[in-house]
């Protein structure tokens, strides 16, 4: 009987994951599509946040709702999208689980010809809420940041200053 109780712990600790994983793709795709209620529940009611390097904290849900709808919007003339993988998920208890994301994301401004492309690591913390894992905590460090006014060539490229390497 001991294999079996053993079994089925395995096999919820595995659709933990892959729940959780399910979740922070949605999180992306309605991103993408501007489907802001899909969105809002992928986001614990507590949710803290950190994007740009903590250039945009948030520790309330609806202000965060409120940034990322008028900040990627379709509808604003933005295109968007967001491709996540090589995650790292860490189940801490039954209700809580941390996760590590590479991801790369794609901006564009048709109104200002503007595009801004970058690659990122996603650090997050969450939460299992009425048996539906959602995020708690989240935020990114950059990686290399791109960015290109179509309007003018040659464009600039950023990257964080820890990766700067320095000539002798």
């Amino acid at each position: 009987m001991a294999n079996v109780e053993a079994l089925a712990a395995q096999v919820a600790r595995l659709q933990d994951l892959e729940d959780i994983k399910t979740m922070k793709y949605r999180y992306f795709r309605a991103m993408t599509f501007g489907d802001h209620d899909a969105l809002k529940e992928t986001l614990t009611a507590d949710v803290v946040t950190s994007y740009s390097d903590g250039a945009y904290v948030f520790d309330d849900r609806e202000a965060l709702l409120r940034f990322l709808i008028d900040s990627h919007d379709p509808e604003a003339k933005i295109i968007c999208y967001w491709m996540a993988g090589m995650p790292e998920i860490t189940l801490e208890s039954p209700t809580e689980a941390k996760g590590i994301w590479a991801m790369y994301h794609y901006y564009y401004d048709r109104g200002h010809e503007f595009v801004d492309e970058m690659f990122v690591y996603y650090d997050d913390e969450y939460r299992k809420e009425d048996g539906v894992w959602k995020m708690s905590k989240t935020g990114y460090k950059r990686v290399i940041n791109q960015i290109l006014d179509r309007r003018e060539i040659p464009y600039k490229m950023k990257a964080p200053e820890w990766a700067v390497v320095k000539k002798d």
